[in-house]
């Protein structure tokens, strides 16, 4: 019999009456070793990994961002918020340098100056991939010197959650490569899925993914305190037949 569904709630619900993690870090468990937060006021959730499940998430970070396309000696940069992978968990360049690429921190983009500063290291450092969220994206994108830029090969886009409205590079950016998504959940992990040539997001091995009321459940292997079958945001559907890139596995269709 499969385990009931947990939700975002339960496990608030669970922490307030249970503080500082909740009951599902046992006395016994490793201890945290970082800390992090999503929501705020009573919807706040504190997260926490030990060190094995930093190493973890390492390790999928690596299967992840290779999948996507980034390549031992590549220049990595990213506007990510404190350059965190998701909140409170690792830095993107713990990854970044953990595959042998070279890890070009933009720094959070909130205004022209902070874009102004990004492109001027951007241009002098020309990174082949660039990894952006949505909040950044449209300042820096908007704040780009017009200028072809033949260096740079791609655009990660992190996705935490559901879709969000999405700015897109002017062609004054000298934009011409390819884009892919990097899927994350930071309750379960920061790993779970990145699309391919196709537009599917193919799921880390290190992840257990269903489809339940048309959302993606999620079950992470290889964690301390795994969380069993965690009911997302995120709509989705199992991919019908084999995906058209050619790589195995379980593949969805999010839109």
């Amino acid at each position: 019999m499969s385990a009931p569904l947990t939700r975002r709630a339960d496990l608030v619900r669970d922490q307030l009456a249970h503080p500082p993690h909740g009951t599902r870090r046992p006395p016994g468990t490793a201890p945290p070793v970082r800390l992090g937060v999503s929501g705020s006021g009573v919807e706040l959730l504190v997260l926490a990994w030990s060190a094995a499940d930093l190493a973890r998430e390492r390790a999928a970070g690596t299967r992840l961002l290779t999948r996507l396309g980034v390549a031992p000696g590549m220049r990595v940069a990213n506007t990510l918020p404190g350059a965190l992978a998701t909140p409170g968990s690792l830095l993107l360049g713990d990854v970044v340098e953990e595959l042998g690429a070279l890890d070009v921190p933009l720094g959070q983009v909130d205004g022209a100056a902070a874009a102004r500063q990004a492109w001027e290291l951007i241009d002098r450092v020309t990174p082949d991939v660039t990894v952006l969220d949505d909040a950044s994206a449209a300042p820096f994108l908007a704040a780009a010197p017009p200028a072809e830029r033949p260096w740079w090969r791609g655009i990660v886009w992190l996705r935490v959650g559901a879709r969000t409205a999405r700015a897109a590079a002017a062609p004054a950016a000298g934009f011409r490569g390819w884009q892919r998504e990097w899927l994350a959940v930071p309750e379960v992990t920061s790993f779970v899925a990145g699309t391919c040539t196709a537009g599917r997001f193919h799921v880390d091995d290190g992840v257990v993914a269903e489809i339940a009321d048309g959302v993606l459940v999620l079950t992470a292997r290889g964690l301390d305190t795994s969380l069993q079958r965690y009911a997302s945001d995120v709509p989705a559907r199992l991919a019908a037949g084999p995906c058209p890139c050619g790589a195995a596995g379980t593949v969805l269709e999010v839109p």
